[in-house]
């Protein structure tokens, strides 16, 4: 009887995944239309932003929540643009080979599987919107890495607050 009683009062297993599952990725791509747009209009959802002094170590932080070195480096102000990373778990494939990348919304459809790569392709667009003399902008970069080692999440790595100035 107290076999019985235990089993009854066990909540049944649901086999629908959590409500952030579907959610976050709609939001996610209403944000990127929202930014491809130049709208102000947003869908606001928790988002982790990195803010520190310059040089502080804000984008090492992002790179240990990716397990992957793929962020501008140096001892100068090195983020100069909001940095929107959209985190995407992927499955991971049963041979064993997971597949990790990261796409720009600037280039739709480019997949960037060397990270080294990614931070190549961040200086440059840094560059080509900021200028290459140190210059700062708000206009964001968006990247999303798919990774099977990531949990679904946004994070925003901000230019660091300058005591002295530098470049433009």
């Amino acid at each position: 009887m107290a076999e019985e009683a235990a089993v009854a009062s066990t909540p049944p297993q649901s086999s629908m995944p959590p409500l952030g599952s579907s959610v976050i990725p709609l939001v996610n791509k209403l944000q990127d239309i929202f930014a491809k747009l130049g709208s102000q209009s947003t869908i606001e959802l928790l988002q982790v932003a990195v803010v520190e002094s310059q040089s502080s170590g804000k984008s090492s932080v992002l790179e240990s929540l990716v397990g992957r070195d793929f962020l501008p480096r140096g001892s100068d102000i090195c983020t100069r643009r909001p940095l929107v990373l959209q985190l995407l778990q992927n499955k991971r494939k049963p041979d064993g080979c997971d597949e990790e990348y990261g796409e720009f919304l600037h280039l739709p459809g480019k997949r960037f599987y060397d990270f080294s790569e990614i931070r190549s392709e961040i200086q440059a667009e840094t560059d080509r919107e900021a200028g290459g003399n140190k210059g700062v902008s708000d206009k964001q970069i968006r990247l999303k890495i798919f990774s099977p080692n990531v949990l679904d999440i946004t994070l925003v790595d901000l230019p660091g607050i300058t005591k002295v100035s530098v470049g433009d």
